[in-house]
């Protein structure tokens, strides 16, 4: 005798195979799987925007040194200056040794160099001149090279890598404390940002100085709290950055048992003259 099945009652999707108890259940698998592949997809420009919105002089200077073969020669990966035979000194200068002092001593003369591959002052006089030309490796000139905003970007750079002042920044107790505590490790050269950070949601850290830092730090209330906390409750409340927080590779240390008050004033003040055009928000607005 023939089997008798019951009839099936299932409305059929032929697509899926699919009994409608189990679309709730696979529709939200696709939703999640939608989504990861979004964020997949939005990670890289994401990324690029926020690498546009950390740009600075200081950085962009950096960058321009290191395309330009500024590196080659300034930079001295042992630490130590690269010989140059029949110069004044008998090295090439290397970035942030402390020595820019013998060779200029202002931002216009930075400038001169960059230009002209000595100053003005140094062309014009003939002793100079002759002992220019005999040396063994020559500055070049790269105004024939670089456009005014390249050039600017180099200055700004090279200033504050040889820590000369800024027109902002009469009182340099920010900027030494920063240096003091390790800040400018991570932060770049005098707050310009930019150095990797794996898994971080940019992949860089933030500086001091572009629009990341202004979506970051809101007001002097919120800078105090990233500087003796390490963190920012209002960013922490929000799950996608939380998610990244979580998974990169270096975070922001908490400084509340090593700095007072006043330090972190004094911080907050340094930070808030190195953009001219942000505006000086109050505390708590």
């Amino acid at each position: 005798m023939a089997e008798t099945r019951e009839p099936d009652t299932r409305v059929r999707f032929p697509w899926l195979r699919l009994s409608p108890a189990t679309v709730p259940g696979r529709l939200a698998t696709a939703t999640v799987a939608a989504a990861l592949l979004l964020a997949a997809l939005a990670l890289p420009v994401t990324r690029w925007l926020l690498w546009r919105w950390e740009s600075n002089p200081v950085l962009r200077g950096r960058l321009l040194a290191e395309d330009s073969g500024c590196f080659n020669c300034h930079f001295g990966f042992s630490r130590a200056e690269i010989p140059n035979p029949g110069s004044r000194w008998g090295s090439v200068p290397r970035f942030g040794a402390g020595n820019a002092m013998m060779y200029v001593e202002s931002r216009a003369e930075i400038e001169e160099f960059i230009r002209f591959g000595a100053t003005r002052a140094w062309l014009d006089d003939a002793k100079a001149a002759a002992r220019l030309a005999s040396q063994h490796l020559r500055m070049p000139p790269y105004g024939d090279r670089l456009d005014d905003r390249e050039i600017a970007d180099l200055v700004s750079f090279v200033a504050a890598v040889e820590r000369l002042p800024s027109a902002n920044d009469p009182d340099d107790e920010g900027r030494t404390l920063a240096r003091d505590h390790g800040c400018l490790a991570c932060h770049g050269i005098d707050g310009s940002g930019g150095l990797p950070n794996l898994g971080s949601l940019g992949g860089f850290i933030p500086g001091f100085r572009g629009r990341n830092f202004e979506d970051m730090v809101r007001d002097r209330t919120e800078f105090r709290e990233w500087v003796l906390d390490g963190t920012n409750s209002r960013l922490e409340s929000n799950p996608v950055i939380r998610y990244f927080w979580k998974r990169q590779t270096i975070a922001m240390p908490a400084y509340r048992d090593r700095l007072d008050s006043e330090q972190v004033d004094s911080l907050w003040q340094w930070v808030s003259s190195l953009d001219e055009s942000r505006e000086r928000k109050p505390s708590g607005a």
